[in-house]
């Protein structure tokens, strides 16, 4: 623990130097102002722990001095003690009004003061665990209302009743998890599940979309870095995985994550340590490390998205998510408990579903699989004195590919994509990245927009396609 740092502010150089040489002593660090002004001058480049502030000094009183220092630290315990040689009760009460948290009247007594120091230290570090402590409660707070999302994917379903097994199973040891299933499937779900239902439940659950992060930062923004790294590093950051120490960090779409972090990645789980960029020292961590893929894995180990090493590493257990299509049976459940949390969300009234309703969703195909579902549902709480939702108040979509493609996406103006003949797919995706540049006049980000995609996919697809500006 760092020696605390007390701050003097006396005009007298001859009180100065005695309350200096007594704290050194007694191994505390010192600084020291003769002045309000310089006093709060300093105060602009250091962090005191505590103040001792006399109260009768030229220029700036030590009542003024006081008034501005607590709203520099406006929200901040920083426990001033006021000096004075004034012994009266009116200057005492004006003190301890303006929010100083002791006083003492001069000429002082040093052992009196080194306990008053010593009392204010103490409580300065209670308020520090106390506002940890407030913070930790806020965040599990959220964190236990976001656990009982957890029901969306539980079901009635004999593939379902396997799968809680297996999430069960998977909280109980603390090895790492891949999981395996379709956009919507409810993969995040499943590794708050395993998360809160094992040891860790109390630590922090910290979910990263890695290919939302840019692929320039993607390092830092996981393993941290020093400040003056690289450009813009202004200072240190902790990173996600520092974040996660104790607890889990889910990393979804692993196969979007760059080659060479992913080698960085491997480091991390066979060592239990993190290196920050530009940083010399190994961290040591301890944190259980979920990925999921929405894609084949064993097609991306051989494409080279997924270093082979890395996947052995992350397989330990395998979790299969089915899609909603293979549980039709589970739709019911799901239609329900998605109508009772918008009943709460909302403020609404909605009694229940129609089994001519039902009969219309169980005829659909649920690519978006329960995502899909529930932006349905959602949907016909727009209608307004619902009570029942029926099958005329279904509204199912067109089929588009959400990460990749939009409805509101026209041709390009030159005519079919593919021109009147037979392209690849990689050849017609990368005609309409394109089209979707020329619209725009080359703006990257309303081109992403157009597309509907992410614009760290858009650069990614770029690189991949060879196109440059």
């Amino acid at each position: 623990m760092e020696t605390p740092l007390i701050l003097i502010v006396d005009d007298e150089p001859d009180n100065l130097e005695v309350l200096e040489s007594r704290l050194i002593r007694r191994n505390y660090r010192v600084i020291s102002a003769d002045s309000g002004a310089r006093a709060l001058k300093l105060l602009e480049e250091i962090e005191p722990d505590l103040i001792l502030l006399d109260v009768m000094m030229p220029g700036l009183d030590g009542f003024e001095t006081l008034t501005r220092m607590k709203e520099m630290r406006k929200g901040i315990f920083m426990p001033i003690i006021l000096l004075t040689a004034q012994d009266d009760k009116e200057s005492r009460i004006k003190g301890l009004d303006i929010g100083a948290d002791d006083y003492l009247t001069k000429p002082v007594d040093m052992d009196e003061l080194m306990a008053r120091i010593r009392a204010m230290l103490r409580i300065k570090d209670l308020k520090k665990q106390i506002t940890v402590k407030d913070r930790e409660i806020n965040r599990l707070s959220r964190e236990l209302k976001e656990t009982n999302r957890y029901q969306d994917i539980i079901g009635a379903s004999a593939v379902m009743v396997e799968l809680a097994d297996r999430i069960r199973g998977a909280a109980g040891i603390g090895s790492p998890v891949l999981i395996e299933g379709e956009s919507g499937t409810g993969k995040e779900l499943v590794a708050k599940g395993i998360h809160y239902a094992s040891a860790r439940a109390d630590r922090p659950f910290i979910a990263v979309n890695c290919a939302a992060l840019p692929s320039e930062l993607i390092e830092s923004e996981l393993f941290g870095h020093r400040k003056g790294a690289f450009t813009g590093a202004m200072a240190a950051a902790e990173g996600l995985f520092k974040a996660a120490d104790g607890g889990s960090i889910f990393l979804d779409e692993i196969t979007e994550m760059p080659v060479e972090v992913q080698a960085k990645m491997l480091r991390v789980l066979q060592e239990g340590t993190v290196r920050p960029v530009g940083g010399a020292e190994e961290m040591p961590i301890n944190v259980r490390v979920i990925a999921a893929t929405n894609i084949d894995v064993g097609r991306a180990v051989k494409e080279g998205k997924l270093r082979e090493d890395l996947y052995y590493r992350i397989n330990v257990l395998n979790i299969k998510l089915p899609p909603l299509r293979a549980r039709k049976g589970d739709i019911p459940l799901l239609a329900q408990g998605t109508i009772e949390r918008l009943n709460a969300r909302f403020g609404r009234g909605v009694k229940g579903i129609s089994a001519s309703a039902l009969a219309a969703l169980a005829r659909h195909d649920w690519p978006g699989n329960v995502r899909e579902l529930q932006n349905v549902i959602e949907r016909c709480f727009a209608l307004p004195d619902l009570e029942v939702i029926d099958e005329r108040h279904i509204q199912i979509l067109p089929l588009t590919d959400s990460r990749e493609t939009s409805a509101a996406v026209p041709p390009p103006a030159s005519g079919p994509v593919d021109g009147g003949d037979v392209l690849s797919l990689d050849e017609a995706e990368k005609k309409l990245i394109l089209s979707a540049l020329a619209k725009t006049g080359n703006n990257k980000l309303k081109a992403a927009q157009m597309l509907g995609i992410h614009r760290s996919r858009l650069y990614k697809k770029l690189e991949r396609y060879g196109i440059k500006d």
